[in-house]
């Protein structure tokens, strides 16, 4: 298992991703609820005051950005992806090619610890289908399902 029971850190993380701060938005992938062999990832967000997706000026409401919270949840999918559908070859990547069924139940604001558990669902020649949950403290606050393509 490529964890061996550590949590990858934002390095680990930077070293698959080609994300960049400020778009790099998953700071941990953990080793509970991730299970490799199994199909599944857990990751985590935490929601700050100075992220750049703040400084709207509207300050009675500073929640993270729907929109956001889904690209955290693909980012974590191409982890998972990485790992559980192998090493790309030289020039290949994995491409986000479509997402399904997204539902917002709740803003994430600044303090927010953000739970993100992606797994597995099947694979189709170079396509594979991936669902995501992210959760606040056990609360549901977005799902959604993604298809990932690999060339």
């Amino acid at each position: 298992m490529p964890l061996n029971g550590h949590p990858l850190q934002f390095n680990d993380i930077q070293a698959i991703l080609p994300h960049r701060y400020p778009c790099l938005l998953v700071d941990r992938v953990l080793p509970a609820g991730t299970c490799i062999a199994e199909g599944r990832l857990s990751a985590i967000k935490n929601i700050t005051a100075n992220e750049p997706t703040f400084w709207s000026g509207h300050a009675h409401f500073a929640g993270f950005p729907g929109v956001l919270l889904v690209e955290a949840l693909a980012q974590s999918t191409g982890l998972l992806a990485h790992y559980y559908l192998g090493a790309l070859n030289e020039g290949e990547h994995y491409y986000f090619a479509a997402i399904q069924r997204a539902r917002f139940y709740r803003a994430a604001r600044p303090g927010d610890q953000v739970l993100m558990e992606v797994a597995f669902v099947r694979r189709r020649g170079a396509i594979a289908r991936f669902t995501g949950r992210a959760s606040i403290d056990g609360q549901r606050i977005c799902t959604a399902d993604f298809m990932c393509a690999r060339k």
